[in-house]
């Protein structure tokens, strides 16, 4: 069962009703290629909200979902029909997107299991000093009901398949999805703190362009964008860019106010260089003639040369 880690809702803002359905135009750095596709069968995983809790519906991480995507179209649609932020409830709305794609993508996932393997494996490693250390910490994981009573794995049996690679640390998705949404709660009041720039493409632009991870989180010096430190969400001297539509995007910055901005095609461009070097896979437009260039000296590039760039294809 295919479940979106980005709302159908917001990619629709990208792509264009044929019938029943929705199209939007792909980019794919993996394959080389574009094509149109059903908006229902981009940025999605299976049962990516699925969670097994006794007792509990597995689906009732993607209900939840569901009942606020719904809400979030709503919000979407005044925002680009007034093409501000004015309403507190919709610009919200948008903030909430905007988290929950930071957070809550298969990359991000990779990321978080890769570090619970690190420090999973140190700390295995510094209760296999030795056989009293190592017989301490059963006692006290069976304390607190982290391992059963009948547990008995010895000393020498764990440390040798830790030593010789057969040792293998999983985090389960039910894990997985509660740290998501306690990193949300946690990251809500950061992007709220934020000020919030709204970029207005111009009336015939080739507009804004999207992609799987739309959440792109950058230094506002130049300078330091292509540099060995990453940007964090909490640090002052951060910009995040988001594309709300192809004729609306938004820049959030701290120590400053809620503005609009209505921009000119080479503005355009240049925000649409944020999309192929952040994406994890594909960009997402409602066609191949957008524009991008990472800075307004730079001769934009059509979007039908996107996937021939090497810069997308190496990503960045």
């Amino acid at each position: 069962m295919k479940q979106h880690y980005v709302p159908q809702c917001y990619l629709r803002q990208f792509g264009s009703r044929h019938g029943k359905a929705h199209q939007i135009s792909v980019f794919d750095r993996v394959e080389a290629r574009s094509y149109k596709n059903n908006v229902k069968d981009v940025a999605c995983q299976n049962y990516f909200n699925r969670v097994e809790i006794g007792g509990m519906d597995p689906d009732v991480v993607e209900h939840a979902m569901a009942r606020f995507e719904t809400d979030l179209a709503d919000a979407l649609r005044r925002i680009n029909e007034a093409r501000n932020l004015e309403n507190a409830d919709d610009r919200a709305y948008l903030l909430t997107l905007i988290g929950l794609t930071a957070l809550r993508n298969p990359e991000m996932r990779k990321n978080i299991r890769g570090i619970v393997d690190e420090v999973g494996r140190r700390t295995i490693a510094s209760r296999l000093k030795s056989q009293a250390t190592y017989d301490a910490s059963v006692r006290d994981a069976k304390d607190q009901g982290a391992l059963p009573e009948d547990y008995d794995v010895s000393y020498d049996e764990i440390r040798t398949a830790f030593q010789g690679g057969g040792f293998k640390l999983e985090i389960d998705q039910n894990a997985l999805v509660s740290l998501e949404f306690e990193l949300l709660d946690n990251s809500m009041p950061l992007l709220h703190r934020r000020g919030w720039h709204l970029l207005r493409a111009p009336k015939g632009s080739t507009g804004f362009i999207t992609s799987d991870r739309p959440f792109y989180l950058m230094w506002e010096d130049p300078g330091m964008r292509y540099g060995p430190f990453a940007p964090g969400l909490a640090l002052m001297g951060t910009d995040i860019y988001f594309p709300v539509s192809p004729s609306l995007a938004v820049i959030g910055a701290f120590n400053v106010g809620n503005t609009v901005e209505d921009v000119d095609e080479a503005t355009v461009a240049v925000a649409n260089s944020a999309m192929p070097d952040g994406a994890d896979r594909q960009v997402y437009a409602p066609d191949h003639k957008f524009r991008y260039a990472r800075m307004r000296s730079e001769t934009p590039r059509l979007g039908s040369q996107l996937v021939s760039d090497k810069r997308f294809l190496r990503k960045g």
